[in-house]
Parts: C-alpha cells; sequence; structure tokens
C-alpha cells in the first residue's frame, strides 16, 4: 500500500475529533469491509464490470450464464441441423444429375430404336416392340424418381432456409455478454457505497474516461461552479456586477492555490486556517485598524454577521457556492462563449458535505424557479485549509473559441499603468462602433433589417407558421446586415439578440426612428453594442481555446486538474450533451431515494440554528476577542 492508500485508509478509520459531528448513518459490515481496500482494490471494484455484477447480480450472471448456453446448444444444433441438410440436399442433387444423364442417355437408346426397320414393321403391323417398351419404362421411372428427388431437394432448401433464419435470429453470445456487462456499468451504487467511496483521495486517482464511467453509476444530477477567466464582458442581474470589464485569472488562481474551490472567507478574507497567526492576519486589515477594543469587537462581528443577503452571512462565506441543474454564467460568468465552469455529480458533494438550498426547493434533481435563487450552500470538511478539491470534479474548457494565444481571451486587450500598477484592458474598436452608429441612425422603412422585422412582426398572429421559423428568418437578415459592417458571426448575432432582448430594442424604431433607449439615435446604437459587448476589440492572430489551455498545461503540468472536458455550445446545453453522449442517466436512484438523493441527514435546513452551518464560528470569535484584547492591552 502506497502512502496515499494508507492515508487514505487511515482517514476512513480515524476517530473523529472533538466538536465535530458524529454521523447519523452508521457504518455498515459492508463499509467497514470498503474503507480497509486500497485505492487500485476500490477502483477495480467501482469500474469493473465483472467485479460488478459478482457482487451485485450474482442471480443475473446466473441467468445471462443459462441464456448464453442455451444460445450456444441451439446454435450448434442448427449448424449440425444445416450440415446435414446440405449433404442430404448435395446427394439428391447428385443422384438428379446422375438420373438426367441416364435419361438422356435411354431417350438416344429409344430414338435410334424406333428408327430400326424391325421396330418399324412391328409399328406398322400393330405388334409391340418389347425392347421399345422396357426403354420406355425405364424412362418414366427415372422421370417418377427425378420428380421424387427435385420434391426432396425443394423439401431440404425449405428446411435450410429455415434454419438460416433461424441461425440469423439467434443472438451473438459475445454480444450478450457484452450487452450484460453494459448494463452492470450503470448499476447504481447504493447510498452506503457513496458516502464510503467518492471520497477525494479516489476521486483523485481517477482519469477522465474512468471517472466518465463512475459517473454512470452515479445520479445523472449535477452541481456546477462558473468562475470568471478572460474579461467579464456579461451579467444577469443588479447584484454582482463587480469586475465587468476586467480581467479575472478565476480558473488559473484556483488552479495555482492547490486545485481548491476556496469559500469566500478564505479567498476575500485570507482566512485559510483557525490557528492564532491565521486569525490574526485575518483581523490584522480592518479589525485591528479601530481605534480601541470596542471598535475591534464591533468591526470584527460585523465581518462575521453584517450582510444584505438573505443568508445568514457567517454560513454564506464559508460555503463554497454552486448552481443546481445548471450553469449559472449569465450571473456569475466571464466571457460569453468563452465560460470556463466546474462540475460535480451531486452524489459526490451531497455524500461528503454538508449542504443547503439557499432558494425555496430543495432539491437536486431539478434547477431553481428563479436561476437568482439557485444557490447551493456546500460546507467544506474541515476549516483547516478548507475548499473542494477540484479533482474530485470535472473542468469544462471551450474547444473552438477563437482567443488569443498570450491572454486566453477571445478580447483583444493592453496592458496600462495607472497609479504605478499595471493592468490588462480591453480595447474598443473604433472602426466597427463608427459603422454600426452610422448604419443605426439611417436606417429607413426600406432597409433590409426593417423589411424583416416587419414582416417577422406582422406575422407574430400567424398559426399557419411556427415562431422559431419566423424569428430565424428575421434573424438571419440582421445577422447578415450586421456582418456587412466587420463582425464576425458570432458577433453578429450577439446583437441581434441584443435588439430582440426587450422592449429596449427594435421594436423602438417604429416610435422613434431609434435600435434602443436613447435620447439620440446614436445613443441607442451605442447602448445595445455595449449591451452585446460588441463594442470591444476581438483577438487577432488567434488560436482556439482549446489550444491555448493545451499549450498552458503543457506548461504548468502540476495545474492541470485530473478530468478535463472540453466542450462547445452554451454551458448547461453542454453537460446535457456531455451526459447523453456517455450514457450518463441509467443510475437515477431520485424517485426511490428523493430529491436529496437520499442525503436528507447532510441537509441543513436553517442555516441559522443549525450548528453545522456555523462550525468554528465560537472558536473563531474566542481566539478573535482575545487577540484584539492582547493587541490593545499593548498599546496602553
Amino acid at each position: 500500500m502506497d502512502n496515499q492508500e494508507q492515508r487514505f485508509a487511515q482517514q476512513a478509520h480515524a476517530e473523529q475529533t472533538a466538536g465535530e459531528r458524529k454521523p447519523e448513518v452508521e457504518p455498515s459490515t459492508e463499509t467497514s469491509e470498503i474503507v480497509t481496500q486500497t485505492i487500485e482494490q476500490i477502483k477495480h471494484a467501482l469500474l469493473d464490470p465483472h467485479a460488478i455484477s459478482q457482487k451485485y447480480d450474482i442471480e443475473g450472471r446466473k441467468t445471462i450464464e443459462t441464456e448464453i448456453s442455451e444460445v450456444k446448444t441451439r446454435a450448434a444444433a442448427v449448424g449440425e441441423g444445416i450440415t446435414g441438410k446440405m449433404e442430404t440436399l448435395g446427394q439428391k442433387e447428385q443422384r438428379a444429375r446422375e438420373l438426367d444423364a441416364l435419361k438422356a442417355e435411354k431417350v438416344l437408346a429409344l430414338e435410334q430404336r424406333l428408327e430400326t426397320i424391325a421396330v418399324r414393321l412391328k409399328k406398322l403391323f400393330r405388334v409391340k416392340d418389347q425392347s421399345t417398351t422396357e426403354i420406355q419404362s425405364e424412362i418414366e421411372a427415372m422421370e417418377a424418381e427425378m420428380e421424387e428427388v427435385t420434391r426432396q431437394a425443394l423439401a431440404l432448401r425449405g428446411e435450410l432456409e429455415k434454419f438460416a433464419q433461424e441461425q440469423a435470429e439467434l443472438p451473438d453470445p459475445g454480444k450478450m455478454l457484452e450487452a450484460y456487462y453494459a448494463k452492470m456499468e450503470t448499476m447504481p451504487l447504493s447510498n452506503a457505497e457513496k458516502r464510503e467511496l467518492l471520497r477525494s483521495e479516489v476521486l483523485a486517482e481517477l482519469n477522465t474516461e474512468e471517472y466518465i464511467a463512475l459517473w454512470r453509476r452515479l445520479n445523472p444530477h449535477f452541481l456546477s461552479h462558473v468562475t470568471r477567466q478572460g474579461f467579464r464582458d456579461h451579467n444577469a442581474m443588479v447584484y454582482h456586477s463587480a469586475g465587468l470589464q476586467e480581467f479575472h485569472d478565476g480558473l488559473t488562481s484556483v488552479l495555482r492555490d492547490q486545485k481548491l474551490l476556496r469559500p469566500p472567507m478564505a479567498v476575500r478574507d485570507g482566512l485559510l486556517a483557525r490557528d492564532d497567526g491565521s486569525i490574526r492576519k485575518f483581523l490584522e486589515d480592518w479589525a485591528l485598524q479601530a481605534e480601541d477594543e470596542e471598535e475591534a469587537k464591533k468591526r470584527l462581528n460585523a465581518q462575521l454577521n453584517h450582510s444584505l443577503a438573505t443568508a445568514p452571512n457567517y454560513p454564506d462565506k464559508t460555503a463554497v457556492h454552486f448552481a443546481a441543474q445548471i450553469v449559472a454564467d449569465g450571473y456569475y460568468g466571464g466571457e460569453s462563449n468563452n465560460e470556463v465552469f466546474f462540475v460535480y455529480p451531486s452524489d459526490v458533494l451531497a455524500s461528503q458535505h454538508d449542504f443547503a438550498f439557499n432558494g425555496w426547493e430543495k432539491d437536486f434533481t431539478q434547477p431553481q424557479s428563479e436561476t437568482k435563487w439557485n444557490d447551493v450552500f456546500v460546507w467544506p470538511a474541515t476549516l483547516e485549509n478548507p475548499g473542494i478539491p477540484v479533482d474530485t470534479g470535472v473542468v469544462f474548457l471551450p474547444e473552438k473559441t477563437p482567443v488569443d494565444p498570450q491572454t486566453g481571451s477571445k478580447y483583444a486587450s493592453e496592458v496600462k499603468t495607472a497609479d504605478g500598477e499595471e493592468k490588462r484592458v480591453m480595447v474598443e474598436d473604433e472602426k466597427l462602433i463608427a459603422a454600426f452608429v452610422g448604419w443605426a441612425e439611417n436606417l429607413t422603412d426600406e432597409s433590409p433589417v426593417i423589411q424583416a422585422y416587419k414582416k417577422y412582426d406582422e406575422r407574430r398572429n400567424d398559426y399557419w407558421s411556427s415562431r422559431e421559423d419566423r424569428q430565424r428568418e428575421c434573424f438571419d437578415v440582421f445577422r447578415d446586415e450586421i456582418m456587412k459592417l466587420g463582425f464576425d458571426e458570432e458577433t453578429a448575432m450577439d446583437i441581434t439578440y441584443s435588439l430582440f432582448s426587450s422592449v429596449d430594442g427594435i421594436n423602438q424604431y417604429q416610435y422613434t426612428g431609434a435600435i434602443g433607449f436613447g435620447d439620440t439615435k446614436k445613443e441607442a446604437a451605442l447602448s445595445k453594442l455595449r449591451q452585446a459587448s460588441a463594442n470591444w476589440k476581438r483577438a487577432s492572430n488567434t488560436v482556439t481555446a482549446k489550444e491555448y489551455w493545451e499549450a498552458y498545461f503543457e506548461q504548468h503540468p502540476d495545474q492541470k486538474p485530473k478530468h478535463l472536458v472540453f466542450y462547445n455550445g452554451t454551458p448547461t446545453t453542454a453537460i446535457h450533451e456531455f451526459q447523453t453522449r456517455h450514457n450518463i442517466g441509467q443510475a437515477d436512484t431520485s424517485e426511490q431515494e428523493g430529491d436529496l438523493l437520499g442525503f436528507d441527514d447532510r441537509h441543513v435546513r436553517d442555516m441559522r440554528e443549525d450548528p453545522r452551518a456555523r462550525r468554528g464560528y465560537d472558536e473563531l470569535v474566542a481566539t478573535a476577542h482575545r487577540i484584539i484584547e492582547e493587541h490593545y492591552r499593548t498599546k496602553e
């Protein structure tokens, strides 16, 4: 057993430290056996269909063995039948050829006999010729035998056709076995096995193919966490709008930081542990800058408890946040069509961590009814170096998006210095902006896009044509006209969507002659351009996003995620396509185990009262108060 496997076994057997919650589900004999296995043994038990069938499906193994044996027996019998019938048919055909040759000889002999003078004289005097009669009898006998042989041959061919049809319809034993083991690949893990086996130590040892094979045995439901990599070019709500048009390195910073998704208190406040030194550092930036001890404690209380959010502050800041069954890229993403996000099977996180739902619905199996409430709190297992390991999930990266080979962004950028600090900034495309504004200012009722929009609007109540068809026809015209200005196809479509996304769009033309809200046509055009982030210059001399990330990981192999998927299309759709492509979804146990997938005991229903949501709070406050008191007493 190597060191990592030893650590895994030791961790599984280790006693819980004081103050930590004991599991509500007592380990069974089955799980006690699991924790003594090595990583390789666990991988074998998780992924090998032979091992899975031996554990879960003894009766099924017997059944498939019997069925395969019966098929083989029948196939052998059919094969023997075909061989026998073919041999008999060959004999019949040989006999038919022999009879045909003999008949030909007899017919020739008869013809020759009939030509003799003696036979002619006998015929003249109506006297039978004995030889002729005998030959004719022999010919008739041959014809009768030939008829019987032909009948038998036809019957044999009919039997052979039936045998051949049966042989063709017999299942292939190899494919029967393959189908059986394919079924084993989607045999659901038990709830107890998920709790014991879906540990970070195990998952980090799986390659991508093995991880996908494991997911086939889990519920298809997933949790996602989108991060900002590149320039943030959109935001779907009023809140969480910080960092727009700024460059972010969300993914690479996570990968550099031990490949851990950190809770906000660790990222923003820098509280990575609960020892005196870490807590003192946590206090130095604000609390210890107060004039006196009382004010310092007030600041600490505000830092830990004050929040405008609906969830209490401490549980909020100590949890890692996920969205259920969607990727919330519209709210929290970075670059549209160039998003980077993490995906975890819900079973993986729910089996190993306490969790809560900030939204009204408490459900892993479907998104919240409102995306802004789709916020699943997942608390790391430890307060020391807290985080959710990246390598227990899957990292999704864009594949075909054209990006800058230096930054990985689809936008052009430059580095500027302000207040002595270098900062990468986006560059506006003045030429395209001028072209678009000029186009918008000069639109008339005869312009192709206005004609297309009028046609689209007039056909709103046309029940004989689908909305999708009408919209596609209209959008195609807008896209083509905008591309003529110099925009690429993707950007042209982004502008088109912006023009149709709300009342602040192309429908304003009929009232003001502008393509949106604004005091002037120019202001309206600029507003729509900026809404689509189409005012920013695109990168030149691009490579694909996949090429960029492959080069990055070649330079930084220690940062490469263990489970990596390159995708195309929108993030949420990409996950569903990935699952369909890899047959993930056959092990759905939610109907039997409920919306929380059988992990109800790990669900924190009340984040204000449940001690699991406030784990470490009292100890943090006590230590912080002591440090504050010592700090101000030394100043007296």
